[in-house]
Parts: structure tokens; C-alpha cells; sequence
């Protein structure tokens, strides 16, 4: 039997929460109408309720919607959340298409945390299918409580402004859209049990092994307790990272169609990305370090080694102070082989 609901089900509350992610998928996302959009469901009850939310405004929206759930072999009751999304999906009439993966061996093999390991290889699925079915964009349920987390572990990382305003909503690079990122997990909740649909608990949340769980359990409460509207703070903190990071990339594009960088391939094969002295002396301190992250960003992009490390602030300070004392023939050394040579007021990036 298949379930259709509309926004005629619905309470005042819920039908207006519907139409605020409408409002926020056509105006603050600005995407149009007639999409094919690939959902990443889990069978928790943000996922649930973005696959509900989206089958809703699917008409509204001249949508196509798939879906992909992922068993990442990790707990004992995933097989039973993969029959849950794939039930709900069936009733819903979307195509779900679910997939398996050994997190714990790609994490072993790859070294890195098993946290790190499902990222990836969840993104790497997604992406895949996305392909495979010739959808514009993959959907993910990451919500303001989410939002709240990222900026937080962002933080304790050292990440800078205006990255510290955490993930995107939109992401075109990789195709992906977060239509629930301002709306809080509560109001997710109370959608589906009006409609009595329930949802899976992973039972990995109630523990502190994973890092953001210790975020979610611990950090997330102390702030809230501080400022109750803590997560309405940091959708405002979200808001004006955005603004900056609009400017920064116009400005600094301006700066680089006046005076562009040189890109090369030296004689042993490596890139090298070359700001020369006419650049960089014009430039205040503030603009130089965003120029010297936007090249990083460049030189790392058609790279394999790409994502593996981030830019270390200690590092592009040391830099810059020694580009400011006119300290000429010096490296830096940055994460995943990265070489930055200070010479005659200029800096070259080689990779």
C-alpha cells in the first residue's frame, strides 16, 4: 500500500515547516524547479523525515526523487534500518537502491579513524549513484542541531573564519544540498509523529567512541545551557560566513584579473603555483593569508593528495611574518607533501 502524503495531512505547524524548506530550497538555495534528486537516507528520523518532507513538495516542485541507503557493517541492527528505509521508500514510491560497505577494513587499510572511513566511503556511494542515475544533486538530512556540531568540532580544530561558519547548504563541487540545515531536529520529529511514522534509533549515538557524539553529549549542552538559542546563534554565525565568503572569493578573483598567478608542471612532474612580488606587495596582511588559502585550495584541486591535509594556520602565519621582515629563501613544509618557497617577495606553492 502506498502513502502519499500531502500537505492537507497536516497541522498549521507542520504544513508551515514544509513550506519554509520549500522557501529555502528555491530562495536561499536558489535552486529551480524539475530537479532529479538523490536522497542519502539512514532510517533515522531526520532522513525519514526528509524523505517525507520531499515526497510532499515533490508535485509543488516538479521533482524526481531516488534514494541510496548504505549498511556500513558496523552494527548489529543495520540490516534492520536498510528494510526500514527500503519499506519506506516503497511506500512512498522512490527507487531505493541499497548498498554495502566494510567501514572497518577501509579504515584499517586507508589508517584513518573509522569516523573518517564511513564519511568517505558514504560519500563516495552517493556520488556514484548520483552519476549512475543522472540526478542533479544528492539530498542529505543534516539539520541546525547538525550544524551546531560541525561548527563546534570545526573550532576545536582550529579552522578559520569564514569556514567556522560550518557546512554548506550548497555545495555544487560535489553536488550536494542540505535543505534542513536551519531547521531544528525537534520539529522533524513532531512532523513524523503527527503522521505516526516512526524512525530507527542508531544505537552508535548513545556512545562516546565517536567524537561528535562527545560533541553532541557534552560541548552542545554546556553552550545551550549558557544561551538557550545557542542553535539560533550559530544559524546567524552560518549566515554571515556566508556574506564573507562571498567577498573574499569576488575579491580576491578581482585582485588575481589584474595580476594573475603563474600555473606550471616543473620537470618533475609537480605543480607549482607562482604569486609573484608585483601580487603580493600591494596587499595587506589579512588579504595575503586569504590569497595564500585560496592557492592551497588551487594547487590541491586537481590533485590525488587533495582533502588529505588541511592548511596549518601556525605555518601561513610563519609566512607571512617572514614575508613581512623581508626573510627571503625560506620553505615551509604543510601536510601532504606541500611546499612553500619564500623568495624575493614572492611565494611560490609546489605540489
Amino acid at each position: 500500500m502506498t502513502y502519499f502524503p500531502s500537505l492537507y495531512d497536516l497541522s498549521p505547524f507542520s504544513a508551515r515547516l514544509c513550506l519554509d524548506i520549500e522557501r529555502i530550497f528555491l530562495s536561499k538555495l536558489h535552486l529551480k524547479k524539475g530537479l532529479t534528486l538523490l536522497l542519502g537516507l539512514s532510517g533515522g528520523a531526520d532522513s525519514t523525515a526528509l524523505a517525507i518532507i520531499f515526497k510532499i513538495l515533490s508535485a509543488r516542485l516538479n521533482l524526481s526523487l531516488t534514494a541510496l541507503t548504505l549498511n556500513h557493517g558496523l552494527r548489529e541492527y543495520a540490516d534492520r534500518d536498510v528494510e526500514f528505509v527500503l519499506s519506506l521508500c516503497n511506500r512512498l514510491e522512490i527507487p531505493c537502491v541499497p548498498k554495502f560497505a566494510n567501514i572497518k577494513e577501509f579504515s584499517i587499510q586507508n589508517k584513518c579513524s573509522v569516523e573518517e572511513a564511513g564519511r568517505i566511503v558514504r560519500y563516495s556511494c552517493l556520488e556514484q549513484e548520483r552519476v549512475r542515475t543522472g540526478s542533479d544533486y544528492i539530498i542529505l538530512a543534516h539539520h541546525l542541531e547538525d550544524l551546531v556540531e560541525d561548527v563546534l568540532m570545526r573550532l576545536s580544530r582550529g579552522t578559520g573564519w569564514p569556514a567556522l561558519g560550518g557546512m554548506a547548504a550548497i555545495d555544487d563541487g560535489r553536488h550536494i544540498i542540505r535543505p534542513l540545515l536551519f531547521t531544528r531536529p525537534q520539529d522533524l520529529k513532531q512532523l513524523l509523529s503527527e503522521l505516526n511514522v516512526c524512525w530507527c534509533e542508531d544505537e552508535t549515538n548513545f556512545s562516546d567512541f565517536f567524537k561528535r557524539n562527545r560533541f553532541r553529549h557534552h560541548l552542545v549542552p554546556s553552550f545551550k545551557k549558557e544561551n538557550p538559542n545557542f542553535d539560533q546563534a550559530i544559524g546567524n554565525l552560518w549566515t554571515f560566513a556566508q556574506y564573507d565568503k562571498e567577498y573574499w572569493e569576488i575579491t580576491l578573483n578581482g585582485i588575481l584579473k589584474g595580476n594573475p598567478w603563474r600555473e606550471s608542471i616543473d620537470s618533475d612532474g609537480k605543480k607549482n603555483l607562482f604569486l609573484p612580488r608585483s601580487l603580493l606587495l600591494p596587499l595587506q596582511r589579512a588579504v595575503r593569508l586569504r590569497l595564500y588559502l585560496k592557492a592551497i585550495r588551487q594547487i590541491r584541486s586537481s590533485s590525488s593528495s587533495a582533502g588529505l591535509a588541511h592548511a596549518n594556520a601556525k605555518t601561513l602565519l610563519a609566512l607571512d611574518n617572514a614575508y613581512s621582515e623581508n626573510r627571503g629563501n625560506r620553505v615551509f613544509m604543510l601536510p601532504g607533501n606541500l611546499k612553500i618557497v619564500l623568495k624575493n617577495h614572492s611565494v611560490t606553492f609546489i605540489l
